[in-house]
């Protein structure tokens, strides 16, 4: 039985995680365990925005007075992609009825999960505990969130696993150059790639994806059609809005902004000072930096921490993190939902109260920081990472 066990989780993951998109869509049976979600919101700010260009508006899906929105389905964002990416992603999209568009989005985020489970099993199959990590990844409980939204940040994940995957074994070139791209053009979160691939000497990565970056930025910096880009990555940077992340502590401590403002900015710099000083393995960099983005960064959604289980998945591959070890203990409640449910029996609404919502951000927060204090003890523990 216990030689099975492996083969049969991962089928079991597989059935769960297509659970997900039934739940999400159609039986709602898992509705009770998660936060209320508004379908569509996220996912047509992109073709809005695209259909709105192609017809005199702007990039962020304000048309001329008297034209109608490709679809004013629900309380749809303003669009606040990169343009590039916008255009590229958006343009094929708005080509189809809306919902035919959300449809087939939903689709190739499969695809996209099933290349990724694909790559990571031809890259590591000779690794012990295989189908089992691949099965914590299936099962990670925030891919529910990112699969209701139809979000486009499952792209950032794809695209950053890989490219530190290959990066680990050593690959600085054209191709790791190109992911690099790929992972700042769907979101800024690459940025914090950046000093981390110059100290570990990724200087052809760094070069061919921030000059790719740069090329594609240059027309909307000169355009004011791309305005809205820039002025909202300044801006976002600067607020200190108490959402899915550590500030929400405020609503339970009377703690003033600028000293948690303080704390960020010292753990960067000691994030800093690690990788510098210590120089772990490439990989708890990018780990711990993808975490204090999820910690300290205003706008942080559920949905940002699918990253986290692409990253465990790797790192268990690559045997740097443990599922005998302490931090299978974040691992595991970072994995299995967020305690919704017990206010939803205490008889939340489907909106929970502002406090409660708190609460479930800070639970995020809690295993977060759990798991990142592991990864540092091990970066103090272990030798200096060299790449060849």
């Amino acid at each position: 039985m216990k030689k099975y066990f492996p083969l049969a989780l991962f089928i079991i993951s597989i059935f769960v995680h297509f659970f997900y998109y039934y739940s999400a869509f159609f039986g709602h049976s898992l509705d009770l365990f998660f936060e209320n979600v508004t379908i569509g919101q996220d996912f047509f700010q992109i073709p809005n925005a695209a259909f709105s260009l192609l017809n005199g508006g702007d990039l962020q899906g304000n048309l001329p007075s008297g034209l109608k929105q490709y679809t004013d389905c629900c309380p749809v964002n303003s669009n606040v992609y990169h343009p590039f990416f916008t255009i590229i992603i958006g343009i094929p999209l708005q080509l189809f009825q809306p919902w035919n568009a959300f449809s087939i989005w939903v689709i190739i985020h499969l695809i996209f999960t099933v290349i990724l489970i694909y790559y990571l099993y031809k890259n590591y199959k000779n690794t012990n505990l295989l189908l089992i990590t691949l099965s914590f990844y299936l099962l990670n409980s925030y891919h529910f969130y990112e699969i209701k939204h139809a979000q486009y940040h499952f792209l950032i994940t794809f695209f950053s696993v890989i490219l530190l995957s290959e990066l680990i074994k050593n690959k600085n070139n054209l191709s790791t150059g190109l992911l690099y791209f790929l992972s700042l053009i769907i979101k800024p979160i690459g940025l914090l790639w950046f000093l981390p691939l110059l100290i570990y000497k990724k200087h052809k990565t760094v070069f061919i994806g921030a000059c790719i970056f740069l090329i594609v930025c240059l027309p909307f910096l000169i355009n004011p059609i791309g305005n809205y880009y820039f002025s909202n990555f300044i801006e976002v940077s600067k607020s200190q809005y108490s959402n899915y992340n550590l500030f929400a502590i405020k609503h339970f401590i009377n703690i003033d902004h600028q000293f948690l403002k303080i704390i960020t900015i010292f753990s960067a710099l000691f994030l800093i000072f690690l990788q510098i000083y210590k120089r772990p393995h490439i990989f708890y960099v990018f780990f711990l930096w993808a975490g204090f983005q999820l910690i300290f960064y205003s706008l942080v959604f559920h949905y940002h921490y699918t990253i986290i289980p692409a990253l465990i998945t790797l790192g268990i591959l690559l045997k740097l993190f443990s599922l005998r070890r302490i931090e299978i203990i974040p691992i595991i409640f970072l994995t299995i939902p967020s305690p919704v449910i017990v206010f939803r029996l205490m008889g939340d609404p489907p909106i929970l109260p502002e406090k409660h919502l708190a609460l479930v951000a800070l639970w995020s927060v809690f295993w977060l920081t759990f798991l990142m204090l592991v990864t540092i003890y091990r970066c103090f523990k272990i030798e200096r990472y060299v790449s060849s």
